[in-house]
């Protein structure tokens, strides 16, 4: 873009460097064709002056010659020659002057016409050249006046005045100097209009320039917003007065799962109905406010507020409205981990002081029981008390450890694990609740290894299936646990499914937090440490469950080379 500017500047300055240089052209031609107009003007002159001077001086001698007897050949055919040249309209006087510039004779005797009087350079050019010409003053005329000597007749008689004599005639140069300034005028005029009009241009020019600039830096300034509302990662869109989007940038599409285009022209009413109730247009406030609302479960912020406002918008910005679309649902699952990290840091520090306090004791109470058991052996119900009292001290140990296994960071090393062996150890666990239940485990392991630390991994579908047998009660016609493994999204996922009494909403919300559980005699921690192996493999965990249709839980294992990637940033 800078380039064009660039290029078209460069062409705009050169062509008003041309049109200078062609109108300081066309004044020096104009001032020069004065200049050649006033020399012609003065030729003409010179050439009319010797004209008639030269039938003065025919006129004179043919008089002197013809009539003697009159003084200097002034006969009355040569007055009445001089009165018809002076009616010509040009010829002011003719006359006769000698060296000092003393008249001898003149043709306008008592008229102040007659009186010219000649500056000494004049004079003395006169009588060295033999003629000179130029303008004078005479009366209240501006005349051009032209001296020569008269010559000598071939005879050589001459009068004894006529010596150092001097014919002169003056000529009204009044129509002449008047179409000359008039010719003057019209080229002044003609050379102010090209100096005004190559200014115009120039400021035509420069305001040109000026503008494209700014049109330039209007379309980068154009092209940044675009690029900007592109690449922004927030939805934005800009209705109409009555609901229609005239705008829509990529993120809203994504956000909102609309394919990328179809939101312009379209009401904003036929969006989904979790969207429409949070935008409430009918109550659009002049600050705005962020709304929430939760669509297929992504949460949402919804910023609703007017386009423009104040006296210097026009009417149609003013009646729109502008809507930003964030969302937050991985804040929001930030925010939880966040939450669950400091209930498990709780739940350490509480783990961490009861463990010694409590398991000291216990151990004590679970080897008196244990004796008391054998003691009581063949007597009940003492024997089944005592047996009872060792189960339970077994249960309220395993509580601990898994209090400690929940809040204590661990160390994992994922390597490479075998499913198929894996499954075949975990049946083999439970293969006694599988029978006491009548269920069966139907394995479909589309991927056989996954990258994962095997005591983790091993402890975490241990616990999916028991919540699964659980789940399926003492009674019920599938008895059936799926264990599923298939490969995608750069790793492998692992999938526990039953149909069993499934789970309520708020207990899907709660499932993972720590001593929350559904069931009678549940700690609340299984599902919990499922959870921290996950976020210990940088996985993720999956939860989807119909009361009474059952449950699907899915670990989601990241492959070998995703892992290594993530250790290198």
């Amino acid at each position: 873009m800078d380039a064009e500017i660039n290029t078209e500047r460069s062409t705009v300055f050169l062509a008003v460097i041309t049109l200078v240089i062609v109108g300081l052209g066309l004044v020096i031609g104009l001032w020069q064709i004065i200049q050649r107009q006033e020399e012609a003007m003065r030729e003409h002159l010179m050439l009319a002056s010797r004209s008639v001077l030269q039938a003065v001086e025919s006129t004179l001698w043919r008089g002197y010659f013809a009539h003697p007897e009159h003084d200097l050949g002034i006969t009355p055919e040569t007055a009445d020659f001089f009165h018809e040249l002076e009616q010509s309209g040009d010829v002011i006087f003719v006359s006769i002057m000698d060296s000092s510039g003393e008249k001898i004779i003149t043709s306008l005797p008592g008229s102040s016409y007659g009186e010219v009087h000649f500056d000494p350079e004049a004079l003395a050019n006169m009588v060295e050249m033999g003629e000179w010409g130029g303008y004078m003053p005479i009366g209240r005329k501006d005349a051009y006046v032209y001296v020569r000597r008269v010559s000598h007749p071939n005879d050589g008689k001459r009068p004894e005045k006529m010596e150092a004599a001097y014919l002169v005639v003056a000529f009204d140069v009044a129509r002449h100097q008047a179409a000359y300034k008039s010719f003057k005028q019209n080229l002044q005029f003609q050379t102010i209009y090209i100096l005004l009009a190559a200014l115009a241009v120039l400021v035509l020019a420069i305001s040109f320039l000026k503008r494209r600039a700014l049109a330039g830096r209007a379309v980068v300034l154009e092209r940044f917003q675009a690029a900007l509302l592109d690449r922004l990662p927030d939805g934005l869109m800009l209705l109409s007065e009555n609901g229609k989007i005239e705008a829509a940038n990529p993120a809203a599409h994504k956000i909102l799962q609309i394919p990328h285009g179809s939101l312009v022209g379209r009401m904003v009413n036929t969006l989904s109905p979790e969207i429409s109730q949070c935008l409430n247009l009918d109550r659009v406030p002049a600050t705005g406010a962020w709304r929430h609302c939760i669509m297929g479960g992504a949460h949402l912020e919804i910023l609703v507020q007017p386009f423009a406002s104040g006296d210097e918008v026009d009417e149609t910005a003013r009646n729109q409205t502008i809507i930003l679309i964030r969302d937050r649902t991985e804040i929001r699952e930030l925010e939880k981990s966040l939450n669950d990290a400091e209930k498990l840091a709780t739940v350490g520090t509480l783990a961490a002081g009861m463990a010694h306090e409590i398991r000291n004791p216990l151990s004590a109470l679970r080897g008196f029981a244990q004796y008391f058991a054998k003691k009581f052996a063949g007597k009940m119900p003492e024997e089944k008390y005592a047996q009872t009292m060792v189960l339970e001290a077994d249960r309220l140990n395993r509580v601990i450890t898994d209090l400690l296994d929940l809040a204590r960071p661990k160390h994992i090393e994922p390597r490479l694990v075998d499913l198929n062996a894996m499954v075949e150890g975990l049946k083999t666990l439970i293969s006694f609740d599988l029978n006491k239940s009548g269920a069966s485990l139907k394995c479909e392991l589309e991927k056989e290894e996954v990258f994962a630390d095997e005591d983790s991994l091993k402890r975490a579908l241990l616990n999916l299936i028991i919540n699964s047998l659980e789940a399926l009660g003492a009674e019920g016609e599938n008895r059936e646990i799926e264990l599923l493994s298939h490969s995608g999204d750069g790793g492998v996922w692992l999938t526990v499914r039953d149909q069993g009494s499934g789970m309520t909403d708020e207990q899907k919300e709660q499932a993972f937090e720590p001593f929350y559980t559904g069931k009678p005699n549940g700690t609340g921690l299984g599902l919990a440490l499922v959870h921290k192996t996950m976020r210990e493999h940088n996985g993720k965990i999956t939860l989807d469950s119909v009361s009474g249709k059952g449950t699907t839980i899915s670990l989601f294992f990241p492959s070998y080379n995703n892992e290594a990637a993530e250790n290198s940033v």
